[in-house]
């Protein structure tokens, strides 16, 4: 059977909304750019400047797990926001944090693993507390945003 002009172009619009609909998955499925990084690190360091626990809290997604510089496990936000709490009126009140993105990398559709350091400055930290470190964080977008959804501190 002879294919018809109808039937080509019918082939032909299939073939176009398939390519179309896989364009757009890749494109759903980018990386971070420099710029999103930069802006959680932003925030990240504006909200431990201020000592406010509750907004470096929200940029976890709300099951995150962490672990901070003291070995300490915080699963979920509200844990996560008592462990920044007791640090920053703690061992790293009147800090300043500073933190530098290093390599990422796909994990999955919209997760990612990154790479970088942490340095702080100002205060009183007590001795023995340290003041730079590296971090390995999985990040994943939901809603359009880049959230933390798993921070390891490595001192």
């Amino acid at each position: 059977m002879k294919p018809t002009a109808r039937s080509t172009i019918a082939g032909l619009a299939a073939a176009v909304l398939f390519l179309t609909l896989q364009a757009a998955s890749v494109v759903h499925a980018q990386a971070p750019t420099d710029a999103e990084l930069r802006r959680l690190g932003d925030a990240y360091a504006q909200a431990w400047a201020k000592g406010d626990a509750k907004a470096l809290a929200i940029l976890h997604a709300t099951e995150s797990i962490r672990i901070g510089a003291d070995g300490r496990v915080a699963v979920g936000r509200a844990a996560i926001q008592q462990a920044f709490q007791e640090a920053l009126v703690g061992p790293y009140r009147g800090t300043k944090i500073g933190v530098t993105p290093g390599q990422t990398t796909r994990a999955g559709q919209d997760v990612y693993v990154s790479e970088g350091t942490y340095h702080v400055a100002g205060g009183m930290p007590p001795q023995g507390y340290p003041t730079r470190w590296r971090y390995l964080q999985t990040l994943v977008r939901l809603n359009g945003r880049w959230l933390i959804a798993g921070d390891a501190v490595i001192s």
